[in-house]
């Protein structure tokens, strides 16, 4: 996946157009800050060769209290202005770091399945979350204060530059000269440091999985029962050590440059002392001027340094900032200029794949080569094959998740791209391998919304065609009861059969007309398995049904079973057709059947 490169102003623009549609008064704190952060300075430059002066020209001691103490009281109420904008643009600077992270988080959820399927869609994932998840040190934050601070600087490096021109131009070459020295050191180690933040991203993403795994509490039983303690262990020190390493050499890298940056600013300081000290013996500056230029030189060298420094953290986020961006902003397919309307689809809906070919990547073989079908509308269509025959793949390309290599995919004779991702969705109910129960109660995890008296008749009637009805009515708190103990402490864990069945009233509440059913029994015992398959016609009513099962018992109930080998249909009837032909779908059959039988007679 390609990173979106933005410029840096491009990116200053876009963080300052965010935090005007949030904040608008935020705008009036930066202008405040900035314009105080560069006048603070000028007061530290001027005061030693006032006080010089007064002292010089041998001023009455009311006199010198009084100028100084004017001169102090300007400087408290410009420092008090100061403060005043820097902690009111605090709170606004956490809130916006609270809308990026809302806006990372619905982007997770919404973005191309493919995206988050893929090592580089985590891996950009992870990036972007440091972007935004760090805390005052988050990218959005300090672009913003580098920004303001770089132009305070600036201003404040405008009003030195011409106090130090009047004492010799040359002086302010040699500084400006060392100062881009050190600029492009510091560069350097920059981009030496950028250059680790892929290989660095990756191993914080590993060792995340691994003390998940860790501390997953499906996987604690096999952990412990295998003793799996010390395995995993050793895989977190090794990553532990690996992230140690790229962090080391990083910090090696900067320390160098730190180092040889201290040496140039001795060379830099040391000539402009030298040369201003010259410049007293020989007469050519009284001495409230000799303080005046020591001081602008020794406040030149360090604000232009902090104009650097600025520039530099800038680049820096800048690589930040455009993964968050790249993540905002190249994680969707585009939905078509002009979609068609879902209302072209009719409740009636019928699936055909045209020569379709899929391959994950360019440098990976095809999953599914040229395959064409033809599901009739109300159709109930069963796939079957071995473990990586594409029976999930076609699941996924029909669904949207992913786009096929070749050929296309109609539903009702329209392409599906040619509609908009939403409502592409809206066509779908679906029972996935993966279970998905979310910490909120059982009512709403099958209507994901809040649950009325109107919802709770028709979920009701979904969990009792589901099969789940009578153990949830156990609770005291029936549809109202919580699920999960990750938010709720009372919250109830279902078995997996339970699940499953909770999944089949969810896809029976949404009422989408067309159904997929993957795997929906292989939770199931064999009597809930049976229960399930005796409502089968119950549950696919009215509706196109595609069912993937590695248990071929099931598909008697489906009006065609389609056979599926390395990516294409090797064979394709009923289930009787099928074993009569006794090609691959009978020998599988046959070799079910055997265990079956065998399990069987044992008793």
């Amino acid at each position: 996946m390609n990173i979106e490169k933005h410029s840096i102003i491009n990116n200053i623009i876009y963080l300052l157009k965010m935090v005007y549609k949030h904040y608008k008064i935020v705008f009036v704190f930066i202008l405040l800050e900035m314009a105080c952060n560069g006048i603070l300075p000028l007061f530290g430059i001027y005061l030693p060769k006032l006080a010089v002066q007064l002292v010089l020209e041998k001023q009455t001691l009311n006199h010198t209290l009084w100028v100084l103490g004017a001169f102090s009281i300007c400087y408290i109420i410009v420092q008090c202005v100061n403060s005043i904008a820097a902690y009111g643009k605090y709170p606004f600077q956490n809130g916006m770091r609270n809308v990026y992270n809302r806006l990372l988080f619905f982007k997770a959820l919404d973005c191309d399945y493919s995206v988050m399927e893929t090592k580089e869609g985590q891996t950009l994932y992870q990036k972007a979350q440091s972007a935004v998840r760090n805390g005052d040190d988050s990218a959005t934050s300090v672009i913003l204060n580098s920004v303001v601070s770089l132009i305070s600087g600036f201003i404040t490096f405008v009003f030195i530059f011409g106090i130090i021109a009047k004492l010799n131009i040359l002086i302010v070459a040699l500084l400006i000269f060392l100062t881009a020295l050190s600029y492009l050191i510091n560069r350097t180690a920059q981009h030496f440091a950028e250059k680790k933040r892929e290989t660095d991203a990756d191993l914080h993403k590993k060792s995340n999985y691994v003390e998940s795994a860790m501390s997953d509490i499906s996987g604690a039983k096999d952990i412990r029962i295998y003793n799996l303690s010390q395995m995993f262990l050793n895989i977190r020190d090794e990553l532990l050590e690996k992230m140690i390493c790229v962090k080391t050499e990083i910090q090696n890298r900067y320390f160098a440059a730190n180092t040889l940056n201290l040496i140039i600013a001795a060379i830099r300081d040391g000539v402009a002392y030298v040369y201003c000290i010259w410049q007293v013996i020989s007469g050519e500056i009284a001495v409230s001027d000799f303080v005046l230029f020591m001081a602008a030189i020794a406040s030149f060298s360090g604000w232009l340094s902090t104009i650097v420094d600025n520039i530099n953290v800038i680049n820096r986020e800048n690589v930040r900032l455009n993964d968050l961006r790249t993540f905002h902003e190249c994680t969707n397919k585009l939905d078509p200029k002009e979609p068609l309307s879902i209302s072209n689809i009719s409740s009636s809906i019928d699936i055909e794949f045209k020569n379709v070919s899929f391959r994950y990547t360019d440098d990976t073989p095809n999953i599914l080569e040229a395959l064409s079908f033809h599901i009739k509308a109300n159709e109930k269509v069963a796939l079957v094959g071995i473990n990586g025959a594409g029976k999930t793949t076609i699941v996924k390309l029909l669904c949207g998740f992913y786009q096929a290599s070749d050929g296309e995919i109609l539903i009702n004779g329209y392409n599906i791209n040619a509609f908009k991702r939403t409502d592409l969705y809206s066509l779908f109910s679906a029972v996935f391998q993966d279970i998905c129960i979310l910490p909120i109660t059982v009512g709403e995890n099958i209507s994901f919304k809040k649950t009325d008296k109107e919802t709770e008749e028709k979920i009701l009637q979904c969990l009792e065609v589901a099969g789940l009805k009578d153990e949830i009515e156990k609770y005291s708190k029936k549809l109202n009861t919580s699920m999960l103990k990750v938010i709720n402490d009372d919250g109830i864990i279902l078995s997996g059969g339970q699940q499953q069945k909770l999944l089949l009233a969810r896809a029976l509440y949404k009422n989408a007309p067309i159904l997929i059913l993957d795997e929906p029994t292989a939770a199931l015992d064999p009597i809930a398995e049976s229960e399930v398959y005796e409502k089968f016609n119950e549950l696919t009513e009215n509706k196109t049904a595609i069912y993937i099962s590695h248990r071929l018992a099931s598909t008697r109930f489906c009006d065609r079973i389609l056979m599926l080998k390395d990516g294409k249909i090797t064979e394709s009837g009923e289930h009787d057709q099928l074993i009569s032909k006794n090609g691959d779908y009978a020998y599988m059959f046959e070799v079910q059947s055997h265990y079956y039988k065998e399990e069987v007679e044992a008793i």
